[in-house]
């Protein structure tokens, strides 16, 4: 057995390629839409956007800053 990955430029192509494979004892195991559907970046990006961004994810940014503050210690020779 083995497996072929073929291009096809026309849904008319597409659906004899389709059409024959049984009588060729051949089945189709997984169908990919072709390279030129993908999103581009600025439309992914615009996506996210639309959907309210990333940012309430990440919180108050001045929150996470004195947060991450407090943590740190005094050194010596500056006490509070």
């Amino acid at each position: 057995m083995s497996q072929l990955l073929i291009e096809v430029n026309s849904p008319e192509s597409e659906a004899i390629l389709l059409a024959l494979l049984p009588k060729l004892d051949a089945q189709l195991i997984e169908k990919k839409e072709s390279l030129g559907s993908k999103k581009s970046l600025a439309q992914v990006l615009e996506e996210i956007v639309q959907a309210g961004g990333v940012g309430e994810s990440f919180g108050d940014p001045s929150e996470w800053q004195r947060e991450v503050r407090s943590w740190d210690r005094v050194l010596h020779g500056r006490e509070e």
